[in-house]
């Protein structure tokens, strides 16, 4: 009699932010660029919250935006090293991805991803959106 009141678990969305399913949400918390984070399980029953955000640095960027391009004038290895830092700074001006998971004890859980996973970041956000809701 219990199993017919038991919901199978099934999955919404899964990529490099998560995983989402209609009981929990799988997530790897304190993920950066290099960082790979720790995977954290949460049932969505402590999910109060989650958004996406944009992580810029405009800082950083103007400043290895100046330096490569300064890079790039000069003779011989420099000019890779300058091709490197306008790189990087394009990285920093054009901002990352930051999905942060707000959980019932007040906890933000935030993920960063590269510039190129903003649409896989979106897809975890609405997902996990459409289950919190679903549920209400």
């Amino acid at each position: 009699m219990q199993d017919a009141a038991q919901v199978v678990e099934s999955t919404s969305v899964e990529n490099e932010f998560g995983t989402v399913t209609t009981k929990r949400v799988m997530y790897y918390r304190n993920k950066g660029w290099l960082s790979g984070g720790s995977r954290e399980d949460i049932p969505l029953q402590h999910v109060t919250s989650v958004r996406l955000d944009t992580s810029r640095s405009i800082f950083l960027g103007a400043l290895f935006l100046i330096f490569g391009l300064v890079m790039l004038a000069a003779e011989g290895i420099f000019k890779i090293g300058g091709l490197a830092l306008l790189f990087f700074s394009v990285i920093f001006l054009w901002g990352s991805p930051l999905v942060v998971v707000n959980t019932a004890g007040r906890d933000l859980n935030a993920s960063k991803g590269w510039p190129w996973q903003r649409k896989n970041a979106s897809a975890f956000v609405d997902a996990l959106r459409t289950q919190l809701f679903s549920r209400a």
